[in-house]
């Protein structure tokens, strides 16, 4: 029965010094201690709508073969702290055009102003729909 105890004991001492800290790790959007004040999102120069032209403007519809009618695509991509978009993932139902939509994100020259949670810049991601129309 000691035994028993000094172990149970044990395993109770070493969870308590496995916690990890996260008092730099700024909390997820809709949590109470999250005021608008603190989170800045990050921004393209000229706003969403440049962006969204900007990547129009770059697709090249000879690359996506066999549609017509309109094809969608959702692009998430992440805004790392230098402003740079580094991961890009889009999903539709056209593997060409899902693609030419990657390439293109990533293709993009300018860079964003990072988000800013308290001041400081963070990691953030984007989720895009793009909709390409085939007359």
């Amino acid at each position: 029965m000691k035994k028993l105890i000094l172990l149970s004991f044990l395993l109770g001492c070493s969870l308590c010094f496995s916690q990890v800290n996260d008092e730099n790790i700024p909390p997820t959007r809709g949590t109470p201690s999250d005021r608008p004040e603190d989170r800045k999102p990050a921004e393209y120069p000229g706003g969403i709508t440049a962006f969204m032209q900007e990547a129009a403007n770059k697709i090249q519809p000879k690359k996506i073969k066999g549609v017509t009618g309109n094809i969608r695509a959702k692009a998430k991509f992440s805004i790392n702290t230098n402003g740079e978009i580094e991961k890009v993932f889009v999903t539709g139902d056209n593997q060409d055009f899902n693609k030419e939509v990657e390439r293109v994100i990533l293709s993009m020259s300018k860079k964003w102003k990072p988000e800013e949670y308290k001041g400081k810049p963070v990691l953030s991601w984007y989720t895009v729909p793009i909709t390409l129309n085939f007359d």
